[in-house]
């Protein structure tokens, strides 16, 4: 394959760290390209009124909207990258007062051990260490039977898209993403991985795993 060209490792090194307006626009750009598997992601994920629940990586804070719009959670709102949290706040101002947000490093959540009912992970374990210290520290703060619901898109998709070539995002297939629970203190029973088709052409696949 041809190495990426400059708008790509533009593209892939704002999906990874985004900043600016540029990384907003992404930002919002993928958020209506994403509608489909954050729909699915949340059917999965089946949220509860009254349930406290971490969007980690929580970009605009679309996906956040969306889970609220089907029950009434505690979210935190979590992202390392500053302009997308501002957005996020935007979205949701003055909006109620059951979410919450934070701008904190994905791999040390400034939460105590057992906090969340659930959590999401939306198109995010392409930029974690293979090691998975986010999904690790994740499972920490999920209570006891708390569940976690990640989405990405498969690799045999992704690996078409030029963006993907200037190394910035890991690409996944089931068994990687099986791994990547695994490693990070799931047992294996508790871990389920589906994969459906998302677009014309692109499959993703979404784990649902508890603590």
């Amino acid at each position: 394959m041809s190495p990426p060209g400059t708008v790509a490792r533009r593209i892939a090194g704002q999906l990874a760290r985004p900043h600016g307006w540029g990384g907003v626009l992404l930002g919002m750009a993928m958020d209506a390209a994403n509608r489909r598997p954050t729909a699915l992601a949340l059917d999965l994920l089946a949220p509860q009124a009254g349930e406290r629940v971490i969007d980690i990586g929580c970009g605009t804070g679309a996906a956040t909207a969306r889970l609220l719009a089907r029950a009434r959670c505690l979210v935190d709102c979590v992202d390392h990258a500053p302009a997308m949290l501002r957005r996020a706040r935007m979205r949701h101002y003055p909006g109620p007062g059951d979410i919450r947000f934070h701008l904190a490093q994905l791999g040390e959540l400034p939460f105590d051990a057992g906090s969340f009912d659930a959590a999401l992970a939306l198109n995010l374990l392409y930029f974690c260490d293979a090691q998975a210290t986010m999904l690790a520290d994740l499972r920490r703060v999920l209570r006891p039977g708390g569940r976690v619901v990640a989405y990405v898109t498969h690799r045999d998709s992704m690996e078409h898209w030029r963006f993907t070539r200037a190394g910035l995002h890991r690409l996944f297939d089931a068994d990687r993403l099986r791994a990547d629970f695994g490693n990070a203190g799931f047992a294996e029973e508790a871990i389920a991985v589906h994969e459906c088709n998302v677009a014309p052409g692109v499959r993703g696949l979404f784990a649902l795993a508890r603590a």
